[in-house]
């Protein structure tokens, strides 16, 4: 299943871009576990803010320069019990908008889990909640990203 989700942050790409890789080397603090570039850290996702969350095993990979801005691969798959949880993989994409805009987008997809009856009950439910789980992931970046680069 195709998940996507893009919102806009009201400063220079370059800008972002600097502050999006601190806040990748401060992921630590952010996620409450230890981090290293290029490697996984945990985090919690969930459609928002004090509803159901999982733990995830969070990836961001290194930034490649695309056509579209830069990408960086992320994937997140659930801590525990994982084959009852799908697991995400993307790419999280900061362009340029305008002089003092860049877009941050995340596009992804993921496999319900439980086969058949999985994909059903995504048609039905789940597909909502993972597009709610994507974009407040997305707003919370965002969030982070125009507060100076500070981890919340």
């Amino acid at each position: 299943m195709f998940v996507r989700y893009f919102t806009h942050v009201p400063l220079h790409l370059g800008i972002v871009q600097h502050r999006m890789d601190d806040l990748r080397d401060a992921l630590e603090d952010w996620a409450g576990v230890a981090y290293r570039e290029g490697e996984e850290l945990r985090a919690k996702v969930g459609p928002s803010v004090g509803s159901y969350a999982k733990e995830v095993r969070l990836v961001i990979g290194v930034a490649e320069i695309h056509r579209t801005g830069l990408v960086y691969p992320i994937s997140w798959t659930a801590v525990g019990a994982q084959a009852l949880f799908p697991k995400l993989t993307g790419e999280l994409v900061l362009s340029h908008v305008g002089p003092e805009q860049t877009r941050l987008s995340l596009e992804a997809t993921y496999q319900p889990p439980m086969g058949p009856l999985g994909r059903v009950v995504d048609r039905l439910v789940l597909g909502r909640f993972a597009e709610s789980t994507v974009k407040n992931w997305v707003d919370q970046l965002a969030e982070a990203l125009i507060s100076e680069g500070s981890v919340t």
